[in-house]
């Protein structure tokens, strides 16, 4: 149950990640627009940025998912490292941008993966490094 939670959550998490590099890269005028930033000379640099960024954890998040596929133990430590970051930008996102959206469904989704992740490393008994 907890590995089909683990499996679903990181599945939605490369759907948007992947549905947002394809917007930055593709369509990077309403990329811009859903952060809330105009695109012009000055910003497409930025933006270009965060389509490189939004693809290495799309590519992260794809090899969590071969890592918990074949129970390799190196997929929790990515999953750990995925979840912070997203708590992370949460949270930073709220204190600079004051958007609570942001705060509510990147903390969330951070904190989640890190909860299923320890319950099933836990059930598995999988050491924790």
């Amino acid at each position: 149950m907890k590995k089909n939670l683990l499996y679903i959550t990181l599945i939605i998490a490369f759907v948007i990640e992947a549905v947002l590099t394809l917007l930055c890269f593709f369509k990077p005028l309403k990329a811009m627009g859903l952060f809330g930033m105009t695109y012009n000379s000055e910003t497409a640099f930025l933006g270009y940025i965060i389509a490189w960024f939004c693809l290495l954890v799309s590519v992260l998040i794809i090899f969590a998912l071969l890592g918990l596929k074949n129970n390799n133990n190196g997929f929790k430590i990515l999953i750990y490292i995925l979840g912070f970051w997203w708590i992370g930008l949460g949270i930073g996102i709220y204190i600079i941008f004051n958007k609570t959206d942001n705060l509510l469904f990147d903390s969330l989704k951070g904190l989640l993966l890190i909860v299923l992740n320890y319950l099933y490393a836990k059930e598995k008994k999988i050491r924790h490094y």
